[in-house]
């Protein structure tokens, strides 16, 4: 029996494997995790950097800010490198690359709610996906991601393979058109999911404020990575707990061990000479939420016009202790 046809047929799925993973390339150009990047690398120059999820991304009115500072004669060139549906691993490489490319960045604010800066987060290869795949793109080099994820040898292979093989990269971002089909069939007609109130199940929140009770020495090793970034910068951090709809603060934020939690993580925070805000309470209507954590867009201008008073006076503390 010939083996032409047999490597005819092998050359037609190499050649399709080639042509997917380039149509891929190009297409993952388009996703907001790559986006991100794009838009820290071409932002003007900027003073103040915002890191966070999506309690942050597209919730900070630069002008309000501005509004908000200028009580105690100050101004902010703003940069927020917030990002939808990204967690503190994701975040950690968004705020590392606004370093690299931000020479004049003083202050860094980090966004957070519950328990995200405390909460471990350990991550594979395999687990650089969608959003999650900030860590893929090749703008960060392969031995900086293996330092901060802590990559052994096979796994820094596996991320090469993953870089080199976008459709395997990118294998779970599909999933985002298919939700976005469903919500669009659920509009006509079909009945609606019930609203969402338990973001994460109760282990999380009974386990993860007692591990840090436990040890309220450290936050978790990625913001630990980032503060270290902004100490050799000589910036000043300030950690900003988000504004809560009045029914996420009633359900988790009356509880006695979220309130004992909050007290070892100010005191965390004031041991390393950080500045801590909370602003949980800042929105007490549930007309000022979309959802139970968003913000509307109004809420977010009252909110920016606050904490820009907030950081001009962190600012002028901090100068004054100095």
């Amino acid at each position: 029996m010939s083996s032409r046809p047999l490597l005819r047929i092998l050359a037609v799925c190499l050649v399709l494997l080639a042509a997917g993973n380039l149509l891929l390339s190009r297409w993952s150009r388009s996703l907001s995790s790559h986006r991100a990047i794009d838009n820290l690398q071409q932002a003007p120059d900027s003073d103040l950097l915002f890191v966070g999820n999506s309690l942050l991304d597209g919730r900070v009115d630069s002008a309000a800010l501005n509004q908000g500072a200028a009580s105690a004669g100050r101004t902010f060139r703003p940069l927020n490198a917030a990002l939808s549906a990204t967690d503190p691993h994701d975040q950690t490489f968004l705020a590392q690359y606004a370093l690299w490319t931000q020479p004049h960045l003083h202050t860094l604010v980090v966004g957070f709610y519950d328990y995200q800066l405390t909460e471990e987060t350990r991550v594979t290869p395999a687990d650089l996906l969608g959003n999650h795949g900030i860590a893929l793109d090749e703008r960060f080099p392969v031995r900086v991601v293996a330092s901060i994820d802590h990559f052994s040898t096979a796994q820094t292979g596996e991320l090469l393979l993953l870089r080199a093989l976008p459709m395997a990269a990118n294998r779970v971002s599909f999933w985002k058109y298919a939700e976005r089909l469903r919500y669009s069939m659920s509009r006509m007609g079909m009945p609606p999911e019930p609203p969402i109130t338990m973001i994460r199940p109760w282990s999380y929140y009974n386990g993860e404020p007692r591990k840090f009770l436990e040890d309220p020495s450290h936050f978790n090793s990625s913001y630990e990575y980032v503060f270290g970034q902004a100490a050799k910068e000589r910036m000043q951090v300030v950690l900003v707990l988000m504004p809560m709809s009045p029914l996420h603060s009633k359900v988790f934020y009356t509880r006695q061990l979220w309130q004992d939690y909050l007290v070892k993580l100010r005191d965390l925070a004031q041991q390393r000479g950080f500045t801590f805000v909370d602003a949980s309470a800042w929105m007490p209507e549930d007309v000022q939420f979309e959802d139970a954590l968003h913000m509307t867009k109004p809420a977010a201008t009252t909110f920016s016009f606050r904490l820009g008073a907030e950081l001009a006076a962190a600012q002028g503390s901090a100068k004054a202790g100095n």
